[in-house]
């Protein structure tokens, strides 16, 4: 499931990247004819540009946000959960370790005794 959002947001990243070159060289276009200044299509690009990040944030946190939405809702383990289980199970091993050397201890002194 993660990969499928995964290539969403690339295709998207992807479709962001292709429409700004396409901006640029339709900007440009227009400045080599005269129809607007350099400077004008400068202001054009970068406010483009920076329209094309704002929601490229937006759409992150958005995709972010059901991601983790749909994680909750499958009822997934998360990182955090799996390493304070595996935490508690080497806890859990060492314990037992310890217990199975004191029982052959304590096995060994009644065999003597």
């Amino acid at each position: 499931m993660i990969d499928l959002f995964k290539k969403g947001f690339f295709t998207g990243l992807g479709l962001v990247i292709v429409t700004a070159e396409e901006v640029e060289k339709k900007i440009h276009n227009l400045v080599e004819k005269g129809k607007l200044s350099a400077e004008e299509g400068e202001n054009i690009i970068n406010d483009f540009l920076h329209k094309s990040e704002n929601q490229q944030t937006h759409v992150q946190e958005w995709i972010s946000k059901n991601i983790k939405s749909t994680m909750e809702s499958l009822d997934i383990a998360r990182r955090e959960d799996m390493e304070n289980l595996e935490a508690r199970v080497s806890s859990l091993e060492d314990r037992i370790a310890t217990l199975e050397s004191l029982r052959i201890e304590e096995g060994k002194k009644t065999d003597q005794g």
